[in-house]
């Protein structure tokens, strides 16, 4: 019998563990890691977030006539990504998102630039497929 290649499937989510600015693991006040569950490359969802930013790099060359982005706009389509991408925050939250949930409040943390470390590092661990391998349940 041949070999069952479903059996190396990629998984759809992983956890990926957040580590702080000076590369310590992320902790809060009582000790407890903090981390972000995303969508992985071999999921409906990253496949629509791919998706969403292809078709809006072709409307900004369309629109501008060149494909270059402002540091802006790279901020900007790197949040838009990582939301559509996230699940949940594990262990912490956004307040200067207020009540928002979801996408917006995914969105929001990713944007602000003081938090950069966490985008970085969560599109980092969203584009290796072996954080999402079935030995593989966190980063």
């Amino acid at each position: 019998m041949a070999f069952d290649i479903t059996t190396v499937a990629s998984v759809e989510m992983a956890i990926c563990e957040l580590k702080d600015a000076d590369d310590s693991p992320l902790m809060d006040e009582k000790g407890n890691a903090l981390s972000v569950t995303v969508y992985g490359p071999g999921s409906k969802a990253y496949v629509k977030a791919t998706t969403r930013r292809q078709s809006r790099n072709l409307e900004r060359l369309r629109r501008k006539g060149k494909p270059n982005m402002t540091p802006e706009e790279n901020v900007e389509d790197a949040a838009d990504f990582l939301a559509t991408c996230t699940v949940s925050f594990n262990g912490w939250d956004y307040p200067p998102a207020g009540k928002a949930e979801g996408f917006a409040l995914f969105k929001a943390a990713y944007a602000d630039s003081s938090l950069g470390f966490i985008r970085d590092q969560v599109a980092e661990f969203i584009s290796d497929w072996a954080n999402f391998t079935s030995g593989s349940v966190k980063s």
